[in-house]
This record gives C-alpha cells, structure tokens and sequence, in this order.
C-alpha cells in the first residue's frame, strides 16, 4: 500500500506540474541584468558646510547625498522628493538653503527642527543660489532663453521675491570680496560680475563654450567649469585671461572649494565627482557612478543598443552592455534625450523636457534635425517615407512630421488619453499606450481610425513590437512586463517586481521618465528608470499557442488522474 500511494503521488505531482506549464504556455527564462545598477542619476549642485562636510544634490532622483572626499562613500541626506537640489549651500549655523528647479521653488531644512520650508515658489528652473557676506540669498533662472531672472529672496518666506534683472544663461555663482555678484553666462560663453542692488552688470572674461559654474578659493581666485568641453579654468578677474587647471569629461554642473582649497566638481552626465588640486592640475575621483544616468527609451539595430540616457545619446554593445558611443548634451546639440528609436540610417530622439524631436545620425550621433513646437512629447518613430509620428501626452494626440523642415505637419489621430509609447506594425498602422487610459490600442495611419487591442493595462509606457504579432508593453503601475497578442488582446506576464516607474514631482507630466522596451529576435530588452539598468529576457513565438482555458493537455492529465484514482479505490475495497 505504501509503495502503490509513492508512485500515485508522484504521478500526481508531476501530471500537475506538467499540467501548470502547459497552462502558461511556456516556462519563461530568467531575465539577466545586461547593464548593472548604478547608484545616481546625474548629480548637480554641491557644496560644503560649515565642518567641511560635502553634500551633493541629484535633480532628477529629487535627494541629496551626504559624501565622504576621502572614501567615496555616500548616505541619503535628503530623499525625495523634498531633495531636487540643483544649487545649495549651508549657513554657519548649519541651516541649508537649496533650490527645487523641476518644483520652481526655493527651499531649506533647519537642522535642528528638522522642518522643511519652501520660501519662494513659482520661479521655473530656479537653479543657482547664493548667499552674500550680510546674508541676502539670490537666486537665478538657468537652461533656456525663457528663464532669465535673477531674484533676491526673502529667508523667512514672507515677502515675495524681487526682481533685479533679466539676464539669459545665468547658471552657478558666487560673490566676490568686491560685494559684487560673479556668474556664468551659459549661453554666450562669459563671465559677469553684477552689482546686485542696482542690476549693472560688466563682463569679466569671455571665450569659455559652455561656462556652469564659478566659484572662489580662500585666497580669492576665481575658477570656472565649462561644460561643453570638461575643463576647468583659471580666470583673471583684473584682464580677463584664462588658464586651463585640469581636464575633465564634458558634462561638468557645479563645483566648490574644500576648506584646504581643493576644487570638487560635479557631472550630471557620468553622475561622479571629481577633486582637482588647482596647483598642479592633479585629478582624484571621489565617486564614481560607473553606468548609465537614468536611461529611458531603448532601441536595438545590429549589435548595438541604443539608449536614451537623459543626459546624453549612448550606444551600448547589445551582448556586453559596455558603453561603446556617448554625445552629451551642451558638449552636441543633442538635447535630454528621453526616448529613441532607430532605422537604417537615423535615430530619433525626444524629449518632454525640452519640448522636442530630433533626428539623428544614428551612427555618428549627430543631429541632423530638431522640430519645436510640441506640447509634452513623448515616442516618436521615423516611418518608411521620412516622415516623422510624435506620441504628444498633453495634446492627446499623435501629430506626424511631414517634411523636414517641420513646417508641415498633420494630426493623425486625437483624443487619446496621454499617448506614450510608440511601435510600428506596418506602413499602415502603428501601436500606442495610452497613459492614462491604461490601454494599448492601433491606429491606421491613413484614417486615424483608433482599434483598442488590450485594456486594463496598469499605466502602459514603452512598447515594442514583434514581427509574429506580438507586443510587449512596460506596464509601470505593476512594475511588470506583459507580452500581448495584438490579434485577440491575450496577454501574458513576462516579468514582475521591475524596477520602472520612477516617481516624478508634483504638478509634473504623468509619465516622468518612458520606460523602454525594445526587441532583437528572441531578445527582448526592458529599461529600469528606478536603478539604472537595462534587463533581458527570451520571447518565444509559441507564448500564445496553449489557450488560458483548459487544454486537450490538461484534461488528459486529469483523465489520468481519474484512472488512477479509481483503480487505487477498487484496490483499496478488494483488500
């Protein structure tokens, strides 16, 4: 009897066993990380305290981090969202005063109360700040020919913000011993000193490309960061002159003087901090972040992967993940790439960010196009005759590029709810999420008829498409990946517990960063927003072909099941 219930419940196990992959259709693979984790998404503003602490602040992970200059290591000091420094400094007392550039605020934390306040609010991308010798705090407007104020701001919040000037490119800046207020001037290459009661303002020096940040050292010498070409330099206040101290990669945010003079500066491309003696020209990395910066859309062609790393196009060797290609932002014209996708000879880039679509070389990276005009655009895709299709979130709407000068240009279809991702089926039709519908549906491109394929989709962003019928869509608000059949709307889970979906800031678009999706063959490629990877995993083309009812498969196990059962009961009655 023993022996006949062993051999009937291992039977049993494995009839069920079989019966549950055949339920599934396939058994999936294990999802391999091809590009590890890393651990920040560009970091910004930094600067010291009173005790020589240094803490550097991460505008797009909305923290900032307490860091070691001699190890390297790094604790949260802030975490998000109150974070989103993009420029702080600390008071004698220890209180630190830091702008929110998404938020358009300006913000501290008293260290001894711990509470959070928000002392000036609606000034878009508030980014530098300073405090000068009698304490008034000063704040500018930076990154785009819109944003041009300089303000000077009340510490305890209760009077509005005052208005000194309008001036463009006005990025990190520092006060003299002279009273006099010294800034960047991003956008025309120059440093200016202005005189912060009247708003006159005199050039200091010129010929930088893309100048980020100035700061002063204890002995009173002016130092200056140009982004676009990584170097950090010497100025003359008195002539104007300038030295090249060291050489850095392009990507260069802000920087600040250590008690015992050593510069530090920051990059928001390679997210690492870098210590320069100004003396010999000496370089140290202090942190070092070692992969991407927070990739969003993702493309395959050959054996390259494409990436869309906010700030900057990279391409990735598809079997190793190594970073092979980078064009940086302000180093190119390419401009906080959040999505991408490729063809034979072009990529395409977009960004709601910056409120357009770019077409590249996709080889060499450089841009060849760049439209305006957009609300809040997300995917876009080059479609076989160059024209160009635009997922606009905002507008509801898909808007197709027509010509190449951008001036003509048509509404394809209208009244989706926040278009997202993009993927093309044929000449004729392509696939779109919608956002807030949490759906994926199809438009023909002709008609602009719409055709719902699958609903209750969990805050659908990336999409790529397979040639035998298959979608997979990023789903963030499950933070999974589900394969869908675009003929019969079936779906099946891929992969569960993402890490996509990262969270944006309040009064932001819905759909912060685009999670990306992309496939080769067999290969499907998924982006993680929330730790900076980029995971695959194998797609059969057999996922659909066991219906989720009952199979023939299934119900023979349970015939056997049955047999089994009735002649261990007819044993069992004989005995």
């Amino acid at each position: 009897m023993k022996g006949f219930k062993k051999k009937y419940w291992l039977c049993s196990l494995l009839l069920t066993g079989s019966f549950y992959l055949f339920k599934q259709g396939l058994a999936q693979a294990a999802p391999s990380v091809l590009v590890p984790p890393s651990p920040f998404k560009g970091l910004n503003g930094l600067n010291f305290d009173a005790q020589g602490q240094l803490y550097v602040g991460s505008v797009l992970d909305q923290k900032i981090y307490q860091v070691n200059v001699e190890t390297g290591e790094y604790q949260t000091f802030i975490d998000r969202p109150f974070g989103q420094a993009d420029d702080l400094f600390f008071t004698p007392s220890g209180q630190i005063f830091y702008t929110a550039l998404f938020s358009g605020e300006v913000r501290t934390l008293d260290s001894v109360t711990g509470n959070f306040k928000t002392i000036a609010n609606g000034i878009p991308a508030v980014n530098p700040i300073a405090q000068n010798a009698s304490g008034r705090i000063f704040v500018g407007q930076s990154l785009s020919l819109q944003n041009t104020g300089l303000y000077e701001i009340d510490p305890t919040g209760l009077t509005p913000p005052r208005l000194i000037l309008n001036q463009p490119g006005l990025n990190a800046f520092e006060f003299g011993s002279d009273g006099l207020l010294y800034s960047p001037l991003q956008f025309t290459g120059e440093i200016v000193k202005i005189n912060v009661d009247t708003g006159a303002t005199q050039k200091v020096a010129s010929g930088l490309v893309s100048p980020t940040a100035v700061k002063f050292n204890s002995k009173g010498e002016l130092f200056a960061l140009d982004a676009a070409t990584g170097q950090v330099v010497q100025i003359n206040t008195t002539n104007g002159q300038t030295r090249s101290v060291a050489q850095l990669q392009p990507g260069l945010d802000n920087l600040a003087f250590s008690p015992n003079d050593l510069l530090y500066a920051s990059n928001y491309v390679d997210s690492d901090i870098n210590e320069v003696n100004t003396q010999t020209g000496t370089v140290r990395k202090v942190v070092q972040s070692g992969g991407l910066a927070i990739p969003g859309g993702i493309a395959v062609y050959g054996n390259s992967l494409y990436v869309a790393d906010t700030f900057s196009y990279r391409v990735l060797d598809r079997e190793t993940g190594a970073i092979q290609e980078t064009a940086r932002i302000i180093a190119t014209p390419v401009q906080t790439p959040l999505t991408v996708s490729v063809n034979d000879q072009n990529a395409i880039v977009s960004s709601w960010f910056s409120g357009v679509v770019q077409r590249l070389n996709r080889e060499t990276g450089d841009v060849l196009d760049t439209y305006t005009g957009f609300s809040v655009p997300y995917d876009a895709i080059e479609l076989s005759d160059g024209s160009i299709l635009v997922a606009d979130c905002a507008n509801g709407q898909l808007t197709q590029i027509l010509d190449k000068t951008g001036s003509n240009r048509r509404i394809v279809a209208s009244g989706l709810l926040c278009p997202t991702g993009l993927a093309r089926v044929s000449d004729e039709s392509v696939l779109v999420t919608e956002f807030l519908g949490n759906q994926l549906s199809r438009v023909n491109l002709t008609t602009g008829e719409r055709q719902v394929v699958a609903t209750n989709l969990s805050s659908p962003e990336g999409i790529a498409y397979s040639p035998d019928g298959i979608a997979v869509v990023a789903l963030t608000g499950t933070q999974s990946l589900r394969a869908i059949d675009i003929n019969t709307g079936n779906g099946v889970t891929l992969l569960s517990n993402l890490p996509i979906g990262l969270q944006g800031f309040s009064g932001g678009p819905p759909p912060f960063t685009l999670t990306g999706v992309a496939i080769s063959g067999d290969t499907v490629y998924v982006s993680g927003d929330i730790d900076n990877s980029i995971r695959t995993i194998k797609l059969s083309s057999k996922i659909f072909s066991i219906p989720e009812a009952s199979s023939p498969l299934s119900l023979l196990a349970l015939s056997i099941l049955s047999i089994i059962y009735k002649l261990h009961s007819a044993k069992t009655k004989a005995g």
